[in-house]
């Protein structure tokens, strides 16, 4: 169990880092993206795995990224968002929990997170482009200074192992919006392979390779015709050894 300052020191580190992570450093102002004004958050709840996003430091200590969206059980209308990762060492389990809310009646897809309630850590983020079941693309952009900003892009998936179609539709939207294509990076996510369990169960062996089994292998013949029985292979006949007599001693 992780003591409270342990997990604020995660929160706050995911803050810093931007609010899902994953983040680069551009030449110019933020660019405006049409609002998903179909948008409906109640079909994008639930967990998404992150498949790609932009290279960030935070982002090279763990792996196997997650975020669940939920409602908030004590406010109506507002959500909560939980992000999930193991570290690459031991692969520890950290959690860090944010609050989700629609500022903008005109722009639902608009999303803003805060940290423990406090003011100063909200960040706005944008869903670009979801079909809800299958992937989502999440996009975040700050203006730092004049001539920079600083983007952060997410690829996500309902699948931690989707198919190529999938992210070639999730690619298709990056690419249709001008956004860097070659900044994107793979998300590890071997946490949820199918012999990372605790306790692996060998598949039974199926069959015992004994004489028969090993010519019904390797007959042509259908199985209905195949002879059962075993081959007896040719005894060898058994000398008898030579005997040797002593000569007897002739008298003199």
């Amino acid at each position: 169990m992780k003591s409270l300052a342990e997990l604020a020191m995660v929160s706050l580190l995911l803050w810093i880092a931007g609010p899902i992570t994953g983040q680069i450093l551009r030449i110019g102002h933020c660019p405006s993206f049409s609002a998903l004004k179909d948008f409906e958050m109640d079909k994008y709840l639930g967990t998404w795995y992150q498949i790609e996003r932009y290279f960030s430091f935070p982002g090279m200590g763990g792996k196997c990224w997650t975020q669940t969206y939920y409602p908030d059980p004590e406010v109506e209308g507002r959500y909560k968002l939980r992000m999930d990762y193991r570290d690459f060492v031991v692969e520890n389990k950290m959690t860090t929990e944010m609050d989700i809310y629609q500022d903008m009646a005109d722009d639902p897809a608009t999303l803003t997170s805060q940290l423990f309630s406090m003011p100063f850590t909200a960040d706005d983020y944008q869903v670009l482009s979801t079909d809800y079941t299958n992937y989502a693309v999440e996009y975040r952009c700050e203006d730092r200074g004049l001539f920079q900003r600083r983007e952060s892009l997410w690829l996500l998936s309902r699948s931690p192992f989707p198919k190529s179609w999938v992210m070639k539709e999730a690619r298709s939207v990056v690419a249709s919006l001008g956004l860097k294509m070659s900044s994107l990076r793979p998300v590890t996510q071997d946490c949820y392979l199918p012999h990372r369990g605790l306790h692996p169960v060998r598949p039974p062996l199926q069959h015992t390779i004994n004489r028969n089994n090993f010519i019904q292998m390797y007959s042509r013949a259908p199985p209905s015709q195949q002879p059962h029985k075993f081959i007896e292979l040719p005894r060898q006949p058994h000398f008898a050894a030579p005997a040797f007599s002593v000569p007897e001693r002739s008298s003199l």
